[in-house]
């Protein structure tokens, strides 16, 4: 009788699954994000910035944040990150 193998079913999640398909992030060290599918800026602050990514909620916090560019759904913050949090 042979015994027959089983899979099992055992998905990884990665960080891309967590932001939803709509939201892509890069991140060049601490110093500059580069959010693809931001649809809107929230709040706008040195020390904090609340984006609008579609159902999740980006926030960026740290120090001299600026949001040096957005088009295209694309916004481009530079400064020292410190945090980012997602909120659904």
């Amino acid at each position: 009788m042979a015994r027959r193998k089983t899979e099992k079913n055992t998905k990884r999640r990665s960080f891309s699954d967590a932001v939803k398909p709509e939201c892509k992030l890069e991140m060049l060290s601490n110093k500059e994000l580069i959010l693809d599918g931001c649809k809107g800026v929230i709040e706008y602050g040195e020390n904090h910035i609340k984006l609008n990514t579609g159902e999740i909620m980006t926030g960026i916090s740290g120090t001299g944040l600026l949001i040096k560019s957005f088009d295209n759904e694309i916004a481009v913050i530079s400064g020292i990150i410190t945090d980012i949090t997602f909120v659904s």
